[in-house]
């Protein structure tokens, strides 16, 4: 197979990984409503007595809620390494960065999903967690956050911007991306609180735009 033979394979990889990454999406959304639980909620900090009640408000629902996020995890680590490699075979500045950016982002979702089902693990056993605990919960889920808000402005910097769809892409992974950062920490926390609900919005529009300009993007050059 020919080099730009591989790359048009890597394209297609990528929006398809897209697709099956809003898809699972799109199942967390559902099992959010339909059984109330939310991850959000347990990466911030709370008293220990309030916190062990909330995971056991949520337990059923949130056990499915991560369930559904490793897979999440899985999809968007592999569709972020297929573009990783698109984008490089087009010369352009920061893919490898920003994918190590979003491979330490997926490791962070992988520990605070199992942290906090670990610590619903302890209150179903009448042990509460500590507030040491929870401290570190809330400080690792705005880590991880952090970590993958430089990941997509990096992504956004690296994608061509030769057509409007380029375009739009960049500017919603560079500048929307620095806008939601900065008013999820300085924003009120029920403004806070109100960001956070609708975070998804935003990953099915960034999913969505990427589908949309990888379907018209050019291949990579032979080399």
């Amino acid at each position: 197979m020919s080099e730009p033979q591989q790359e048009m394979s890597m394209r297609k990889l990528a929006i398809v990984l897209a697709g099956i990454t809003s898809g699972v999406l799109v199942l967390m959304v559902i099992t959010g409503m339909i059984t109330g639980a939310s991850q959000e909620k347990h990466e911030h900090f709370l008293f220990p007595e309030a916190y062990a009640v909330s995971l056991l408000d949520d337990a059923k629902g949130l056990r499915i809620l991560m369930g559904l996020d490793i897979a999440f995890l899985i999809l968007y680590t592999a569709f972020f390494a297929a573009l990783t490699k698109y984008l490089r075979a087009l010369g352009r500045p920061f893919v490898t960065l920003a994918f190590g950016a979003m491979l330490a982002t997926a490791i962070l979702d992988i520990i605070e999903d199992h942290h906090i089902l670990s610590m619903l693990e302890s209150v179903e056993h009448h042990v509460l967690p500590s507030a040491g605990a929870i401290e570190f919960q809330a400080a690792e889920s705005a880590v991880k956050f952090s970590m993958s808000y430089l990941s997509l402005v990096l992504f956004g910097l690296a994608v061509p911007r030769t057509r409007k769809l380029g375009i739009a892409l960049s500017l919603f992974l560079s500048a929307g991306t620095l806008i939601t950062g900065v008013l999820g920490y300085a924003a009120p926390p029920d403004m806070q609180a109100s960001l956070e609900s609708g975070r998804w919005i935003g990953f099915l529009i960034g999913l969505g735009l990427a589908i949309a300009w990888l379907r018209t993007a050019d291949d990579a050059p032979a080399t």
